[in-house]
């Protein structure tokens, strides 16, 4: 039988650890020590064997609570298997998070991209697929129904605001912008991130339809005139037939050029 003693430096520099932290699994008592006469302390290979478990589960983060429970256990395998459960429905429920998390990261990078490459540039565009959470409200209700939604639904933050508009002309060039509804869409590729329970009745934005596009900086999260009708004349030009409606989305807030800015989305429907 093996009856090696193991100095509490030794052990410390064989296992990367600190005196202070074996000294701390001792005081919790999931780990012993034996005492030489001369009281200093020392460790066997069973105790070894003990602190190289305790070293594994913590790398599982179990707590050091649950590892005395188990050495005190009737059935430490049914005890174990238990903690092993609860720990995997935690190590989920943080991947989850995470991958909510990768998610939202990317979505602003790409509305970041789209203002820097696209603002105040027009393009043709389809229109964004998307579910409909909240298909009928208005600009001021959406926010608090995107706060209500997002508090409920894990993920759900992601939504976005499509604000429809009809417009007029009335005398050349002026337009005339009547808000008609908002919705709260979520898009089609963050299905898998939020826990809300999309359905195939779910509704969805249009499919297929083109629209003139722009990205713009406004004072206010509504669009102007202003904003609409570079649009129109571009769409015109290019000999399409507008649509008199038009929708619009707020993707955020911030500076460029020195100044306070909304930046907004907008799409115009064309045939």
């Amino acid at each position: 039988m093996n009856n090696t003693r193991y100095k509490i430096g030794d052990v410390a520099n064989l296992m990367g650890l600190s005196r202070d932290t074996l000294r701390h699994y001792e005081k919790r008592g999931i780990l012993t020590s034996q005492r030489e006469e001369n009281g200093y302390r020392y460790y066997t290979d069973q105790d070894i064997s003990r602190l190289i478990s305790i070293l594994y589960q913590r790398k599982m983060n179990i707590r050091l609570g649950d590892m005395k429970t188990l050495q005190h256990s009737e059935n430490s395998i049914d005890d174990l298997t238990a903690i092993m459960d609860i720990r995997l429905r935690e190590e989920e429920q943080s991947i989850r998070m995470h991958q909510q998390n990768i998610a939202r990261l990317q979505l602003t990078r790409t509305d970041c991209e789209d203002i820097r490459r696209n603002i105040g540039k027009i393009s043709l565009q389809d229109f964004p697929a998307a579910y409909i959470i909240v298909p009928h409200t208005d600009v001021s209700q959406s926010i608090q129904q995107w706060f209500a939604y997002s508090s409920q639904y894990s993920g759900l933050d992601m939504m976005y605001t499509f604000s429809e508009f009809t417009w007029r002309r009335e005398e050349s060039p002026a337009l005339h912008m009547e808000h008609k509804n908002s919705q709260l869409v979520l898009f089609e590729h963050l299905k898998e991130y939020v826990d809300y329970p999309i359905s195939p009745d779910t509704p969805r934005t249009p499919h297929s339809l083109l629209c003139v596009s722009t990205c713009c900086a406004c004072d206010s999260i509504v669009p102007s005139p202003e904003n609409l009708l570079p649009l129109i004349d571009w769409a015109e030009q290019q000999g399409f037939l507008v649509s008199r409606q038009f929708y619009s989305t707020y993707t955020t807030r911030g500076r460029i050029d020195g100044q306070d800015s909304y930046f907004l989305r907008i799409y115009l429907p064309v045939f």
